[in-house]
């Protein structure tokens, strides 16, 4: 009979071999036994390895047969399946570029042919890229215009498989682990009567629809962060013929290592490609590399399978949309929120708003919602029903006065500053930039003090802002919502209007400077909003160092509900953008459905004050 003594569920070779002289002694026939002498030490220390080595075997079998305790990236990979979830690939980034050429002897049309290279550079070195179709151009003369042609990171490699049924479990194994699995990237060719015929298959992720006569294929992770191809088994999805030729053509990609890229050159020769010769043109980029994403991770495959697999192949509920994003536009998109058009006013009942903040930037192109709307196409009934939509930004003005001790370090005010900047950016990548993420005062000037041990105190103030872009020379109105309660600035005791200025030292709402064109066409430089303290928007300017107001009735605000009216708005010139500051209720800053917070480097100030204890 076991003795309840005996304890071998532990995993410390010292606790085991402890626990095992404690059931010896406990023995009558062993009870004087010297158990640290040599002869039996050295049967307890085997008899302890042996227990060790078991238990952790055991216990890593264990942990591997379920999602949530695995850790090798063969195991997390094999519990997805299950789950029909591909981990995802490296992401190819992409651009949009444009350029003119003059060609000679190429008559139309002109043709930019599939894996077409492109040279661009960033500061992580100079990267290839390639366009992913073959494209067509026309034109009425020898010049050729081509806008907004899209190019990826990468190269394309081909790799071929003799389909050999006799080979049991027959695999169609990638080799190359940084393939880009995206939509466009892989090519499947299937070469069946001994060259005769060539049939494309299809990529698809779910059995529906499929009969013995589809030329799809399946894509499924495989060991070492690889990917494989997988044929139907002539039910769903046809079987290729036994000694055929898989030929797999796929990009290759560096991932996120060529992302910012704003400089391009052609490395194709295009001119020889259509039997003549062209120009070398200057490249206009339009939209900077972005979009490139690394493999996905073993925790965030973990994370992703089980809420993908809650989706059933499907867009009914907001998680819905966010998984199937999320899931086939990763390297694209950063972040997405989805909620009902009941939620908007006018209220738009039966509406799906899908709002995406993307990668590398505040706005996702036109060509990547296009993308994504297509996508969902698949999975819901109504085409009508998703509107995709871009995020509100709310960013973050910060003055924090920052106190240090000299004694404790000998770091000079500058590098003081740089720290606490640094750590802001931090905060500000950790805990904002997306979605339903709040700002929280309190951590924020922890995370300050936390900046160098040295720093004793600091005294923080923020505001709220939202930047406009208005059109020049063009009047435009704004409703600017701030979701946040403005402060509401008190009239001193005694205050009368018909005797005292209506306007308070301390604004509730200011703004950066612009070029005002007022409705008689005269034009005033380094003008600025603010509001009258009773909800009122003037634009005033300084001349000669007077306060003076040049228009009265410039908008208004609405303190309790944070909404900024501007009404007709023209401007001559600003840098940039026009910012537009209130001063919250509260320091905490809360956000709701389209609307992210952001700190801006170009919006803090920070002053190190050394003192000494």
């Amino acid at each position: 009979m076991a003795n309840s003594s005996l304890t071998l569920t532990s995993l410390d070779f010292d606790t085991l071999k402890q626990n095992f002289k404690t059931y010896l002694s406990s023995q009558s026939v062993l009870k004087d036994y010297n158990f640290d002498g040599s002869n039996i030490n050295v049967l307890l220390d085997v008899m302890s390895y042996n227990s060790y080595l078991n238990s952790f075997y055991l216990n890593m079998v264990a942990s591997e047969m379920f999602l949530d305790s695995a850790q090798k990236y063969e195991s997390v990979v094999s519990h997805a399946k299950e789950l029909n979830y591909v981990p995802k690939s490296a992401r190819s980034a992409e651009a949009e570029i444009s350029f003119t050429i003059d060609t000679k002897g190429i008559s139309d049309p002109l043709y930019i042919k599939k894996g077409s290279k492109f040279s661009g550079t960033n500061s992580n070195g100079t990267y290839t890229f390639t366009t992913d179709t073959q494209q067509s151009f026309v034109s009425s003369n020898s010049t050729y215009s081509i806008n907004k042609l899209r190019v990826y990171e990468g190269l394309y490699f081909t790799e071929s498989f003799l389909v050999d049924y006799n080979i049991e479990n027959q695999r169609f194994l990638l080799s190359n682990k940084n393939v880009d699995t995206s939509i466009g990237s892989i090519t499947v060719t299937v070469i069946e009567n001994n060259g005769l015929t060539s049939t494309v298959f299809t990529k698809v992720d779910t059995l529906f629809g499929l009969s013995s006569i589809s030329n799809v294929y399946f894509l499924q992770g495989a060991e070492n962060g690889k990917y494989e191809i997988v044929f139907g088994d002539g039910l769903f999805g046809r079987k290729p013929l036994n000694s055929s030729i898989v030929s797999v053509q796929y990009r290759v990609t560096n991932g996120t290592d060529a992302l910012g890229v704003d400089n391009f050159t052609i490395i194709q020769d295009i001119g020889g490609d259509n039997n003549g010769s062209i120009s070398s043109p200057t490249i206009i980029v339009d939209s900077i590399s972005s979009g490139g994403a690394n493999q996905e991770s073993i925790e965030s495959i973990k994370f992703a399978a089980p809420r993908y697999f809650a989706t059933q192949q499907r867009a009914v509920a907001s998680d819905d949309y966010s998984s199937l994003i999320k899931t086939n536009f990763s390297g694209v998109i950063t972040d997405v929120n989805v909620y009902g058009g009941e939620q908007l006013e006018p209220k738009l009942y039966g509406r799906v708003i899908v709002c995406l903040k993307p990668t590398g930037a505040l706005v996702a192109p036109n060509y990547v919602k296009d993308q994504i709307s297509n996508y969902l196409l698949n999975y819901i009934s109504l085409p009508t029903r998703v509107i995709i939509t871009d995020p509100e930004y709310l960013y973050i003005d910060v003055d924090s006065v920052v106190q240090y001790n000299t004694t404790s370090t000998t770091k000079l005010s500058n590098d003081i500053k740089t720290a606490v900047v640094s750590s802001m950016k931090q905060f500000s990548t950790t805990y904002l930039e997306k979605f339903n993420d709040d700002f929280r005062y309190s951590k924020f000037v922890n995370a300050i003090d936390n900046s160098d041990s040295s720093i004793t105190s600091n005294s923080t103030e923020i505001r709220i802002s939202k930047r406009i872009t208005p059109k020049l020379n063009y009047s435009t109105s704004y409703v600017l919502n701030f979701n946040n309660s403005a402060e509401i600035e008190k009239p001193v005791a005694g205050y009368d209007p018909s005797k005292q200025s209506r306007f308070y030292d301390e604004p509730m709402l200011e703004s950066s400077p612009f070029t005002y064109v007022a409705n008689n066409g005269t034009v005033y430089d380094t003008c600025y909003f603010r509001d009258d303290n009773f909800g009122v928007l003037v634009i005033y300017k300084f001349i000669n160092n007077v306060f003076t107001i040049i228009n009265d009735n410039a908008g208004s605000i609405d303190y309790i509900n944070g909404v900024v009216k501007i009404n007709n708005l023209t401007t001559s010139y600003y840098n940039n953008h026009i910012s537009i500051y209130i001063h919250p209720m509260n320091k905490d800053i809360i956000v709701s459905k389209d609307k992210i917070i952001l700190i801006d480097l170009t919006d803090v100030t920070v002053n190190a004050i050394p003192t000494q204890k």
